[in-house]
C-alpha cells in the first residue's frame, strides 16, 4: 500500500481562490461603504452611471460574494452633486443640438416651399 509514488500536494486552486475572492469582495464593499459615510460621499460606478447612497450601495452589492476584483477599482466614492452637474451638462447639451436641428428642419422646408 505504501509502495505507490509519491505525489505533491496540491490544494484545491479553484476553492481556495473563490473563498479568498469572497471575503475580499465583501471587505471591499464595507470599505467602499464605510468610505463614503465618512466622507459624507455617495458611491458611483461607471459604467452603468449610476449613484448609490452608502446603504443602496451596501444592500445591491452587499450580497454578492465573488464580484471580480477589477470592477472595484473603477468604483468612486464622490459629491453626488457632481451628478447633478453632469446631467445638467448633458441636458444643455442635448437642448442645444435640438434647437440647432429643428432650425435646420425649419429652414428646410421655407427653402422648399419658395422654390413650388
Amino acid at each position: 500500500m505504501g509502495n505507490g509514488p509519491i505525489r505533491d500536494h496540491k490544494p484545491l486552486m479553484s476553492y481556495v481562490d473563490n473563498y479568498e475572492q469572497k471575503v475580499r469582495s465583501i471587505d471591499l464593499i464595507r470599505t467602499i461603504f464605510n468610505n463614503a459615510i465618512k466622507e459624507r460621499q455617495w458611491i458611483f460606478e461607471p459604467s452603468t452611471k449610476r449613484w448609490f447612497n452608502p446603504e443602496e450601495f451596501l444592500e445591491m452589492y452587499g450580497r454578492y460574494d465573488n464580484i471580480d476584483l477589477k470592477w472595484f477599482e473603477k468604483i468612486e466614492v464622490r459629491d453626488p452633486m457632481e451628478g447633478l452637474e453632469a446631467a445638467d451638462m448633458q441636458i444643455e447639451s442635448i437642448l442645444s443640438r435640438k434647437a440647432i436641428l429643428e432650425k435646420r428642419i425649419i429652414e428646410y422646408w421655407k427653402g422648399k416651399s419658395r422654390k413650388a
